[in-house]
């Protein structure tokens, strides 16, 4: 007898509940430095240079009043200063400062204590394995670039 087809069995939605459990695992590792996963995508944009606050919302996928809050958070860290551009005195550069760029490093490490947390119920090969597969999904979707 054929196995009855449940919506739990599909990848959509073991991605999603996964997601949601390693997200929450993530939040919990970075409470104690007083950021958040939303945080670290703006970290990790900045770890590559300044970015304009606009840019950085529409990077992020947030509206710029939402990025204007997290800017804030993170500034009350001391993890990023806003500059104005030469360039155009009316727009703002974000950057980085020392620490947040410490903070960044302490989020990648969290970040690599979740996943082992994650993929312990796989061995290293299967875990390489669906690494490479999620970034081929991630970015034939548009969710990453090259």
């Amino acid at each position: 007898m054929a196995a009855e087809e449940s919506l739990t069995n599909t990848v959509g939605f073991l991605l999603g509940k996964l997601g949601q459990r390693a997200n929450g695992r993530y939040a919990d590792r970075l409470a104690p430095l007083g950021l958040r996963p939303r945080h670290c995508a703006v970290l990790e944009l900045l770890s590559g240079g300044p970015h304009a606050q606009l840019g950085l919302a529409k990077a992020v996928g947030v509206t710029a009043s939402v990025v204007v809050d997290i800017l804030d958070e993170l500034e009350e860290l001391d993890a990023v200063r806003r500059v104005r551009d030469t360039a155009d005195r009316r727009r703002q550069l974000i950057e980085l400062t020392p620490t947040g760029r410490e903070l960044r490093r302490q989020t990648l490490s969290l970040a690599r204590q979740n996943d082992q947390e994650l993929l312990s119920a796989i061995d290293p090969a299967e875990a390489a394995a669906l690494l490479q597969t999620l970034g081929r999904i991630a970015t034939a979707t548009g969710l990453i670039t090259k």
